[in-house]
């Protein structure tokens, strides 16, 4: 079996998406060599790259960019030396690089959601139906509680939260990745039962500064905020699950991206 057929048959699992413009595709490496391993991460970020090849891995599936855009171009990064350094550390692994991020996302269910969903083992609790699984209403408990079940899931070292850490909370909302426009989901948070956003990435002045009014106001509105990868990496780990099936034979291996952030 080739990576080109691994690759295929990963395509083959998602639906179809008429989109020219798609982010999805082989970034690097040569695909027509038998496959060795594959490794499964939300990132592809350097110290991954490395423990994909020192896993004997010769494919990495990846929901993120691997060169710091959305579209993954690098003609704007000839003669950087992280590039430089991060396709030597590729080329000489013989790794490909393939990300899956638009497919996954058109998936039925969404594959990051409805994974995030399967590892938090929060399908009792799911609050909404349709292919995006967000809303959920969990058994009483605390956002401090909450933040340390997401920490402990996440391996995270902190989280960042807006509201009071001691508030009950049972209607709570999973954003994952960029959530950065007045979307739907920022106006059943700011408008409806919500009580706890779960969230990716935000800009302050929407519904982080509804948030933080409605709090001040003593009202029961929270926000806790893992960062875009972080919020997501529970889906590709998942990713882990439903593709040994699709290559019989063919070792997966999940790795971790891990927390990007330090906390001073």
């Amino acid at each position: 079996m080739t990576i080109q057929d691994v690759i295929d048959k990963i395509l083959a699992y998602h639906p179809a998406i008429d989109n020219p413009q798609t982010c999805d595709g082989v970034k690097c490496g040569d695909p027509s060599q038998p496959v060795t391993a594959v490794a499964v991460s939300c990132a592809p970020t350097y110290e991954v790259v490395k423990k994909a090849a020192a896993l004997g891995c010769n494919l990495l599936v990846c929901h993120e960019p691997t060169f710091y855009s959305h579209a993954d171009t690098t003609g704007w990064l000839e003669g950087d030396p992280v590039y430089q350094e991060k396709m030597r550390v590729i080329n000489e692994s013989g790794l490909v690089i393939f990300r899956d991020h638009d497919h996954l996302h058109a998936h039925d269910p969404d594959g990051i959601y409805f994974g995030v969903m399967k590892e938090l083992g929060w399908e009792p609790y799911r609050a909404d139906s349709g292919r995006r699984p967000m809303f959920y209403t969990l058994p009483e408990t605390t956002v401090g509680a909450l933040a340390a079940f997401l920490k402990e899931k996440l391996e995270m070292r902190s989280v960042r939260v807006i509201g009071k850490p001691d508030g009950k909370v049972t209607k709570a909302a999973y954003i994952g990745g960029g959530n950065l426009s007045f979307d739907d989901a920022n106006t059943k948070m700011m408008m409806g039962e919500t009580e706890v956003m779960i969230a990716g990435e935000l800009i302050d002045w929407t519904v982080m500064s509804y948030v933080r009014d409605a709090a001040a106001m003593g009202r029961q509105k929270t926000i806790i905020q893992l960062g875009h990868f972080n919020s997501e990496e529970l889906g590709m780990k998942y990713a882990a699950c439903w593709l040994p099936p699709l290559i019989p034979g063919v070792k997966v291996h999940w790795i971790r991206a891990g927390e990007p952030y330090r906390y001073l």
